[in-house]
């Protein structure tokens, strides 16, 4: 699985809680609407793991919900049952795969509390993923409580009998037998230890919360404890617990020391700490939040803080997906997305707003370019596949939309909305629409909308500006936003969105309104009183929402390479006059399809750009865009330009990067472009575009198709030529027969998309004046009425 920021989740924080199907492997869930399991008591013998096995037997205490209850269900794989009792009596059962089917030999109703012991052993099973199950290994004995590749992925089955799902919680008691002077940490507290002589010690431990069977958890070896307390907002002492081996116990203290930091984040953001104490035991595989005896893997605990935002992930756990569990599996980016970004708030805290932000920023662009590739389908993050559970949607996507639910709902009621939902929800189960009422009661804010748009549906929404109009009056520029929302692969338009709006001047001044645009449907308008004369308008540039967008801003200073990472281009800077800002913006959904040559050219369904900025007179700049709709990329970026094709053969000799200065005008192809063939041949889809003498505006990928269906007008787009290029008093302008009687108009521009002359074409050769002008690069383009505009390119004027 392909990942492209802090890739040690893959294999570790990527388990942490990973659920299965919320049905149980022995039937519906209806088990436990018919059965209420109470308390569940494991007294297990760890004498034999040397030899790959285990004994133990299983107290469960439970009560019928429903009259006419004969039978207990329960799930168990692979361990052999020697008995089960009731009250002294043996009972029939049948143990078939991973059922358990106990007879219980008479029908029980409501009022009845039963008690059955499972005697059970064997060789515990490992999933075949090699991640879950129970490890009978000479150095550690310990349990995960998920499996990768099981479905369900809850894995207590696997060393206990149980209900294994997610809605059935219970209180654990664990009494384990060890020798070879091993110790054991479980769930909970320390309740004795007791020296059972021969070289065997027996421990008790209970844990008073409720959880799911996947949680519960046992660890054993020779392990020494490193302690500490936090004080807690109820008052209390927490205990905390480090568990290692002895010659671990040092790197682990030195990779967990801010663990303390991580706790007070996250009562400050989520209310008091509800569990016993905080432990961590290291094992040999992870990271696994079983609650108070979390699961973490000894290589990552190197003594270094380079995986602290795991540890992080993990204590977030116990309140998202411990205190409270998703109900599905398909909804487990409220126990995943939720933690990962837990780990985002620790740093923000720790190490300041501007690292919070790089880490959302990073995380968001590949989201937004490459969730739905990783995982293979474009997911609601309520329902994602049993196959994708531990993929990109549960994980990143769902700690994007938490990042923006925070927007939605600021910094205040963001916290009091959570310290109240795990107030009035702790210990129990939850689905997405009872955490969308729950956080609504909690914080009186209706968040249907919110949940409706970013959660109960697939696919990404843009907002981009398509125009912009600004009246003086009173000392202020009265501006009026027209604005279109994109969308790609979602159901339905966004609704009510909290849209932040940043104006700039033509010399780079900016200003930002004090509320946000509430932008819906497939237009909006946003009006604004803005303190100077705004040329442009950012939507978002605050970064506070999972748009489908990316930016990135830079000064060019100097005649070299300049990236924009996060919006996958690059700006080759050959002369360079002065400081020149630029902003580069990367919209996700599919360009205008409107060309000025019609139905010659496939025009990208995933992505384009625009940039603007205040481009220094004579600065030349050229613009690079790596396009890459290979299969089996691990780049993929333009699938759908690539493989969408039809029954016309793509080819990348036929790629043009189109431009057009605003969204008023039709795409028409830069007329000079380079093209790199990067693969292994000219229609594999990976090639980079290289587009000389850009100016500001937008730009899209394209590549031009058969001619067939072109209408005749095309020959009014076609032959356009001027000269000198370089010019030093006036330049001669040809334009072809078929555009005249088109009232058309001739416009300069210069590199920062200010219009210097438009001029009539009034002939099929003109001679337009330079010498008034100043030396600088300028961009030529002809406007068709009706039709669009036509690019003509750059053209430098010199002295």
């Amino acid at each position: 699985m392909f990942r492209t920021v802090r890739p040690c989740l893959l294999t570790f924080a990527m388990a942490c809680s990973v659920l299965g199907h919320s049905q149980g492997v022995v039937g519906s869930i209806t088990r436990s609407d018919s059965i209420d399991l109470l308390h569940t008591r494991i007294d297990l013998d760890l004498t034999q793991v040397n030899a790959g096995l285990i004994h133990g037997v299983a107290h469960i205490r439970f009560t019928p919900k429903v009259a006419g209850i004969t039978h207990l269900p329960l799930d168990l794989l692979q361990l052999t049952v020697d008995s089960v009792v009731l009250n002294g009596a043996l009972l029939s059962f049948t143990h078939s795969a991973e059922y358990l089917h106990v007879d219980l030999g008479g029908s029980h109703g409501p009022a009845d509390t039963l008690s059955v012991e499972v005697h059970y052993g064997g060789d515990p099973t490992v999933d075949a993923s090699g991640w879950g199950g129970f490890y009978t290994l000479s150095n550690y004995q310990y349990d995960l409580g998920v499996a990768f590749d099981a479905v369900p992925h809850s894995y207590g089955r696997s060393w206990f009998p149980c209900f294994d799902n997610f809605v059935e919680r219970c209180t654990f008691e664990f009494l384990v037998r060890t020798n070879n002077s091993r110790t054991v940490f479980a769930n909970g507290a320390l309740v004795s230890e007791q020296d059972l002589g021969g070289g065997e010690r027996l421990y008790h431990w209970r844990l008073a919360g409720s959880i799911p069977s996947y949680l519960a958890s046992v660890a054993s070896t020779d392990y020494s404890a490193v302690r500490d307390t936090f004080p807690s907002l109820n008052g209390n002492d927490i205990p905390v617990t480090l568990v290692a081996k002895p010659a671990d116990t040092t790197n682990m203290k030195n990779s967990f020391v801010h663990l303390r930091n991580a706790f007070d984040t996250y009562e400050h953001w989520f209310g008091p700490y509800q569990w016993e104490r905080v432990g961590y035991c290291l094992t040999t595989q992870g990271a696994m939040e079983h609650p108070t005896n979390v699961s973490y893997p000894a290589s990552i605990a190197n003594g270094t803080l380079t995986n602290e935002d795991i540890m992080a992930h993990e204590l977030s756990h116990h309140w998202f997906g411990d205190l409270v569990t998703c109900r599905r599996a398909e909804e487990m980016y409220i126990n995943e997305g939720f933690a990962e970004y837990c780990s985002y708030l620790f740093e923000e805290d720790l190490y300041g707003r501007a690292r919070y932000d790089q880490l959302v920023a990073d995380v968001h662009h590949t989201m937004v370019s490459k969730a739905h590739l990783i995982d293979g389908g474009w997911y609601a993050l309520a329902n994602v596949p049993q196959e994708d559970t531990y993929g990109e949607h549960s994980y990143r996507k769902g700690a994007d939309i938490a990042h923006t639910l925070r927007s939605y709902l600021g910094d205040s009621l963001f916290r009091v909305g959570f310290t109240r939902v795990f107030a009035n929800n702790a210990f129990s189960d939850m689905s997405s629409t009872e955490l969308r009422d729950s956080l609504s009661v909690a914080t009186g804010r209706d968040l249907t909308h919110f949940f409706d748009d970013w959660i109960l549906q697939p696919g990404w929404a843009a907002f981009e500006v398509d125009s912009l109009t600004a009246i003086l009056e009173n000392g202020y520029w009265n501006t009026t936003l027209h604005i279109q929302q994109k969308l790609r692969h979602a159901d339905h338009y966004y609704e009510q969105v909290p849209v932040s709006v940043t104006f700039e001047s033509a010399t780079g001044e900016r200003w930002t309104g004090p509320e946000p645009a509430l932008l819906g449907g497939a237009f909006s308008q946003a009006s604004s009183p803005v303190p100077f004369q705004p040329v442009h308008a950012f939507l978002n540039a605050d970064g506070l929402l999972a748009l489908a967008t990316g930016f990135e801003e830079d000064t060019i200073t100097s005649p070299t390479t300049y990236g924009f990472g996060r919006a996958d281009l690059t700006i080759l800077a050959t002369t360079v006059t002065g400081p020149s800002p630029l902003r580069v913006e990367e919209f996700w959904t599919a360009a205008d399809p409107n060309t000025v040559e019609p139905y010659a050219f496939v025009v990208s369904p995933d992505r384009w750009w625009r940039i603007t900025g205040q481009v220094q007179t004579g600065t030349v700049l050229n613009a690079r865009i790596t396009i890459d709709g290979r299969p089996t990329s691990p780049t993929l970026f333009d699938p759908e330009l690539v493989q969408n094709a039809g029954t016309t053969v793509f080819a990348e000799d036929s790629l043009v990067l189109l431009y057009r200065p605003d969204p008023r005008f039709a795409w028409a192809v830069h007329p000079d472009i380079d093209i790199n063939f990067l693969g292994g041949s000219t229609a594999d889809g990976y090639a980079r575009i290289t587009a000389n003498g850009i100016s500001t505006g937008d730009f899209c990928v394209a590549w031009r198709k058969s001619a067939v269906g072109v209408p005749e007008q095309a020959d009014a787009f076609t032959g356009w030529s001027f000269f000198p290029n370089p010019a030093r008093e006036r330049v001669t302008v040809v334009a072809p027969q078929g555009a005249m009687g088109r009232a058309t108009r001739l416009l300069i521009q210069d590199m920062r998309g200010t219009t210097l002359k438009e001029l009539p074409v009034t002939s099929q050769r003109m001679t337009v004046e330079v010498l008034d002008l100043p030396p600088q690069t300028l961009y030529l383009s002809a406007i068709i009425p009706g039709h669009g505009a036509v690019s003509l390119g750059t053209l430098v004027v010199v002295r």
